[in-house]
């Protein structure tokens, strides 16, 4: 049976809401506070921390390309009674004034950007001594379901990670030399791990939403996955729940 599997944005939705409260708790613990505080996502996607962050008490604006990303924010938004701002922009040239939030945040998504360009418009949005966090999480591929994705996928995408050279923690060391050379004070660098419960079609929406599938047309991807559906399907119960170990890795710097 084919399963529907939305739109590219139902997808990008569906995958950062798991977002775990450990991250919130991690930072809290090193002194991050919410409230009151100007705080620009870049890469806000559908809004899933964005959204988060707000209800922390932040005073948060999201940046994000896509207009169909930010319709899909505003969607999710206004079914929760929020209004938080979404402008167009990049990380590379975010329209936001110099010098005047406290925290920009980056979640799953530095490996896109135009990486020196980023930087030094990080560096002109941040007011002095502001917080710049860089988050990104991935699952563990430890579970016979996911090596089982990875063993299909190999044969149709290239699935080379980020980066070039050797990872600290899922994050490529060239990225830390970047941000070091940029004048970026490393305040801490660590990992945690979380669960996240999966079905088979959950499972694949959320795998359509990696980076892997950037180099794809959406037809393509629609098919990919509806190819990997069937074969997983004929190896595991597609009804029954499966929990997934990720690793979550913060890189926290101070301008």
């Amino acid at each position: 049976m084919e399963v529907n599997f939305g739109h590219v944005t139902s997808r990008y939705a569906a995958s950062g809401e798991d977002i775990p409260h450990q991250f919130f708790d991690t930072l809290k613990v090193r002194g991050i506070v919410w409230e009151g505080r100007k705080v620009a996502e870049i890469g806000s996607g559908t809004g899933a921390l964005t959204r988060k962050l707000h209800k922390r008490g932040a005073e948060v604006i999201g940046i994000e390309p896509s207009i169909e990303l930010r319709k899909a924010a505003k969607a999710l938004e206004s079914k929760q009674y929020l209004d938080i701002p979404y402008l167009t922009g990049t990380a590379e040239s975010t329209n936001l004034p110099d010098q005047y939030y406290d925290i920009t945040m980056i979640h799953r998504s530095w490996h896109l950007f135009d990486r020196p360009k980023a930087i030094s418009e990080m560096k002109r949005i941040l007011k002095e001594k502001g917080t710049f966090i860089v988050s990104d999480s991935s699952f563990v591929p430890n579970h016979e379901v996911a090596k089982d994705t990875m063993t299909f996928l190999n044969e149709y995408i290239d699935m080379t990670p980020s980066g070039s050279g050797n990872q600290l923690n899922g994050i490529p060391v060239e990225w830390l030399l970047e941000w070091q050379e940029a004048d970026f004070n490393l305040k801490d660098f660590y990992t945690f791990y979380y669960a996240v419960d999966f079905t088979l079609q959950s499972w694949c929406e959320r795998v359509g939403s990696l980076s892997w599938f950037t180099q794809l047309e959406d037809s393509e991807k629609e098919g990919l996955l509806q190819s990997l559906h069937t074969f997983l399907s004929g190896r595991y119960d597609p009804i029954r729940e499966f929990t997934l170990q990720h690793q979550f890795t913060v890189c926290l710097m101070k301008k």
